[in-house]
């Protein structure tokens, strides 16, 4: 699916039926096979947390292009974006001209430690009614960081949700290989009630459950998501086209 089809569609629905507020919290991600916008987040907020995890092999290319997505709901003073990953690829994301979007260098706990405080920093001036209205939070990939902890229980990322215990306006969106956990078995625990896992397993096309209030998951739903262009075309288009 293209791109920016799938945000033309998305403006589409909103404007037709007035939800912009909903998709913007909802965080669309997709269709599903009858062509309807499938949302991540259904509820105003998570018992505990706000979390989008995503596993699989193209989950960094998933949440990249969710990102760019977002990047088009909200205005750039609404909304910043900060990445804790060590992949690379998100450093493609700093030429988005709509986003105000941070990118640390992260290879070892001791950034991750600094990087860090930097949220704290953030999450202190937004306590004082500072800051952006709204939050985003990546984490992708931290279990492989070259000194991460190797038993299983991703402790790089549950720190990190310690600070973000039933906070407003913050959305969490994890990347991160549950195979390797030892929450493998059963996800919903990692995941979080009332939040959404999204299981990719090939290019532009995967799984989206969602945890219930008994920590059980819904049925598998199958969405297929944007994987043309190029991250980069996307980027270079949307900038053109916003004028930037």
């Amino acid at each position: 699916m293209n791109t920016h089809e799938f945000i033309n569609a998305v403006y589409h629905q909103t404007e037709e039926n007035e939800r912009l507020e909903e998709y913007k919290k909802g965080l669309p991600i997709g269709k599903d096979e009858g062509g309807n916008i499938l949302l991540a987040q259904k509820r105003e907020k998570a018992l505990m947390i706000r979390n989008t995890c995503v596993t699989g092999a193209e989950k960094t290319e998933f949440i990249r292009r969710l990102v760019i997505t977002l990047s088009c709901l909200y205005e750039r003073d609404q909304a910043c974006f900060f990445v804790l990953s060590p992949r690379v690829e998100y450093g493609e994301l700093l030429r988005l001209n709509s986003v105000d979007i941070t990118v640390p260098y992260l290879r070892s706990r001791e950034d991750l430690e600094k990087s860090v405080e930097t949220i704290k920093e953030l999450l202190r001036i937004r306590a004082t009614g500072g800051g952006y209205s709204h939050f985003f939070l990546i984490l992708d990939g931290l279990e492989e960081l070259a000194d991460a902890h190797e038993n299983g229980e991703l402790e790089e990322y549950r720190k990190i949700y310690e600070l973000l215990l039933r906070k407003a306006d913050i959305d969490v969106i994890t990347g991160v290989d549950l195979a390797k956990s030892i929450f493998a078995g059963y996800p919903s625990t990692f995941v979080g009630v009332g939040n959404c896992l999204v299981t990719t397993h090939e290019s532009g096309k995967a799984d989206v459950t969602y945890v219930e209030d008994d920590s059980t998951l819904s049925l598998p739903v199958l969405v297929e998501y944007p994987d043309e262009p190029t991250v980069m075309d996307s980027i270079v288009l949307l900038n053109t086209l916003s004028g930037s």
